[in-house]
């Protein structure tokens, strides 16, 4: 199979629930018109349905355990700490650099974890986690003049942070970013030769965290005046993704395939699980019994905790002057003043969590810095004890389970990664209990209210597919993964699929007649990169984590 082009534009966290309605109802006139006209249906996540690891499975055609990327941050050697991944952190080669290599011109914009920019055969900009300050986040490095020199100052940044009493900054930031991307997009798809293109539109993410309870009327923070004063935000941004793809269309040649998907899906989200606050109740684990580290314990059951703190902060609209203190002076600020990790007396603890859903790990003595569990039938107890615990949460309001589905690692993880992956996690009920394992200890109380967003990931995204003769026009898929787009979309371009991909074809969604044809299998290829420098700067590291902080990735 060789197909002469292929588009892929990414609509960031479009789900299912929402998409599929509004298609029908009409708001939705190209999307309704693709699924009708290609092949629809859902597109499953990684476990756990974030950014990083979605993305790098995207790129790679690797699940998490093959490419290392399963969160954000990755564990840093001998400590207790994490540090953030970047684009050099992910093993694999791109989908991008393996058609660069087949004489295959590529144009790649706005796709997370793709900084610092790796060379291609084509045009590459950077996207989420490329640091603020960056100007290197373009290839050929002097693509990004050429763009400003069309287009003005290229619009990178998310800085506005939703806030109840104005949210106009946030909406009209949104929009103008949205259109920059696709004038970017359309000015590289008319002046560069591609084979392939993909375009990534990280709004629909902004909006569903910010305005999912505008929404949902039986979700905890609904305010119908709201609701009334500003309509439905989130289909009208859905509109204009709507809008800017029929535009991307009208400027693809007939026999171009067009791909539509997202790395994930929504949902709305109630209230947060204070993990490490749960296992300091339920004694995994111990705090240091220096006087400093029980005067903050005291302080912190009396209510004086960064969740107070975040909550005011944002109340007040000071969550961007707190992050212009500069990482390294607030976290010193924080852990001086509040419980955190590094009042835990290592050598007594064993479990604490680390990760944005639900991701427990075991103090494991030769695998920790401090580990304290033999490994074998001591650490196969305490997983024991762990799930039975949590088994047990309900929610005292509903008299239901909290935690419905519990995982080992080998349950979730294979590959050369997998040593590296949490011995433990979980899913809470429909996932509207957002874990919080980012935060050290944010409050006293295992369960409180979500403050900052509102709506969170869920398991499945969405996937278009539409080629004439190419995909079964009106069928459904089934069964496809994020890891499974990378090799399809080699196969499409007559290009052999490396072995270390273990994402699939989709070969159900071709026509008969091509979806009989065997994919080549290539010989193994080295995936190292060879740019030979690391990612982040320590200055950029910490403005990164300041900005995850205002999209509320971290609290």
């Amino acid at each position: 199979m060789s197909q002469s082009k292929v588009m892929v534009v990414a609509l960031d966290g479009a789900t299912p629930e929402l998409l599929e309605v509004w298609a029908q109802a009409g708001y939705l006139p190209t999307l309704k018109r693709l699924m009708d006209q290609g092949v629809y249906g859902s597109l499953r996540s990684t476990f756990p349905p974030l950014t990083g690891p979605a993305w790098s499975s995207f790129m790679t055609g690797k699940s998490a355990g093959h490419h290392g990327v399963m969160e954000f941050f990755r564990p840093q050697a001998g400590s207790y700490q994490q540090v953030l991944n970047s684009r050099l952190d992910i093993d694999g080669k791109s989908l991008w650099r393996i058609l660069s290599d087949a004489d295959h011109s590529v144009g790649v914009v706005g796709v997370p974890l793709t900084y610092p920019p790796e060379p291609v055969n084509g045009c590459l900009i950077t996207g989420l986690l490329t640091p603020p300050d960056a100007r290197d986040y373009a290839y050929p490095p002097d693509l990004l003049q050429e763009l400003e020199a069309q287009l003005g100052p290229y619009r990178l940044r998310h800085d506005e942070k939703y806030h109840k009493s104005n949210p106009h900054p946030f909406l009209q930031e949104q929009g103008e970013i949205l259109e920059y991307n696709l004038k970017t997009a359309l000015y590289l798809m008319e002046h560069k030769p591609w084979d392939f293109f993909i375009i990534h539109f990280y709004g629909s993410d902004r909006i569903q965290h910010e305005f999912w309870h505008l929404l949902d009327p039986d979700h905890p923070q609904h305010d119908p005046e709201e609701r009334a004063r500003l309509g439905n935000v989130v289909l009208d941004f859905y509109q204009r993704l709507d809008g800017a793809l029929a535009s991307l269309e009208a400027a693809l040649d007939e026999d171009t395939v067009l791909i539509v998907m997202s790395d994930h899906g929504f949902g709305p989200i109630h209230q947060f699980f204070n993990v490490n606050s749960w296992l300091l109740k339920q004694g995994y684990l111990k705090l240091k019994p220096h006087v400093v580290t029980r005067a903050r314990r005291l302080l912190f059951e009396l209510g004086v905790n960064y969740s107070v703190a975040a909550r005011w902060l944002l109340k007040f609209g000071l969550g961007r002057r707190a992050a212009s203190v500069g990482r390294a002076r607030r976290e010193m600020l924080q852990r001086r003043m509040f419980l955190s990790l590094d009042d835990v007396d290592w050598s007594r603890s064993r479990a604490y969590s680390l990760g944005n859903l639900g991701q427990l790990y075991v103090n494991l003595r030769g695998r920790e810095a401090q580990g304290v569990v033999e490994p074998g039938a001591e650490y196969e107890a305490l997983l024991e004890e762990l799930s039975q615990g949590l088994r047990a949460l309900v929610d005292p309001d509903t008299g239901r389970p909290i935690v419905t589905q519990i995982f080992r690692r080998e349950d979730v993880y294979a590959g050369p990664y997998a040593a590296a992956s949490p011995d433990l996690a979980f899913l809470t009920h429909d996932m509207v209990y957002k874990p919080m394992g980012l935060s050290d200890f944010p409050s006293p109380r295992t369960f409180e209210p979500v403050y900052g967003s509102t709506g969170h990931h869920r398991m499945d995204g969405i996937l278009i597919c539409r080629g004439e003769g190419i995909f079964r026009e009106g069928a459904s898929i089934e069964g496809a993964r994020i890891q499974d787009l990378a090799p399809t979309i080699l196969h499409l371009l007559g290009v052999p699929i490396p072995q270390e991909m273990d994402g699939v074809v989709l070969s159900d969604l071709f026509t008969e007649a091509l979806g009989a044809q065997e994919p080549v299998i290539a010989a193994p290829v080295d995936p190292a990169l060879d740019e030979g420098k690391p990612g982040y700067t320590d200055d950029e590291e910490a403005k990164l984590m300041d900005m995850l902080r205002r999209l509320g990735y971290v609290t």
